[in-house]
């Protein structure tokens, strides 16, 4: 299971993703957001097998060209390894005249993200179909749904990328909590900005941690204090 998240800012946009990779009943921790280029980032959910083909096969896209360039060509190249990968499955034989069972065989979701004078974010499907997410924050993965709820209050704010980052991190943070089965630590975290994609270190996303707590503590104490007083 996997929870990715990306929040578009005025200044740039984040990524982030929980650490925790399962393979049956085995649970390691791994990267799962990687760099496309120095000013783009990616990261897939769903099935292992078809996101580790995509990985071996993006390299050989003209990676260095901006994203809006490269929309189709990724869309191309997810709609073939999904092929392959149902061309190799015995179970597809008896779902040929279904189509949307064929592509529920092998699940998958994949985020691109890139700034440049605006935060792109790019989403694509596991039937290949590219679309722009339009000015607002993106979640895929089991954990979605409690990162859409916990970002709601903040619909329509505009956040410097500090700001977005902390905001990142708790979201993820408190999500992993909620959705304990499937998501996990450590919490993995990308600026990208006009000029450079950073992964930040281990000590920036402690300095995160603690940000999210004290914005978390504040949120809470606001609540009591609004309840004394009524």
């Amino acid at each position: 299971m996997t929870l990715i998240l990306a929040i578009p800012a005025s200044d740039g946009l984040v990524m982030a993703s929980d650490g925790q990779i399962t393979t049956g009943l085995v649970r390691t921790t791994g990267k799962k957001i990687y760099r496309l280029n120095e000013r783009s980032v990616w990261a897939g959910s769903g099935e292992l097998a078809l996101i580790q083909r995509i990985q071996e096969r993006i390299g050989t896209l003209p990676t260095a060209r901006p994203l809006v360039h490269l929309r189709d060509d990724i869309g191309q190249l997810v709609k073939q390894c999904i092929s392959e990968l149902i061309e190799l499955d015995f179970r597809a034989s008896y779902f040929c005249q279904d189509p949307e069972t064929l592509l529920k065989l092998h699940p998958a979701d994949f985020i691109f993200a890139e700034f440049s004078q605006e935060p792109l974010i790019l989403h694509i499907s596991v039937d290949g179909v590219p679309e722009w997410v339009q000015q607002a924050p993106f979640a895929t993965g089991s954990g979605d749904l409690f990162a859409y709820a916990l970002l709601r209050k903040y619909q329509g704010k505009s956040l410097n990328l500090k700001r977005a980052s902390v905001l990142a991190y708790k979201v993820m943070e408190e999500a992993i909590a909620v959705d304990a089965y499937g998501l996990g630590p450590p919490i993995d975290l990308w600026q990208v900005s006009q000029t450079a994609a950073t992964n930040l270190a281990e000590a920036e996303i402690s300095g995160l941690a603690e940000a999210a707590r004290t914005l978390r503590d504040a949120e809470v104490q606001l609540l009591l204090d609004e309840v004394a007083g009524v």
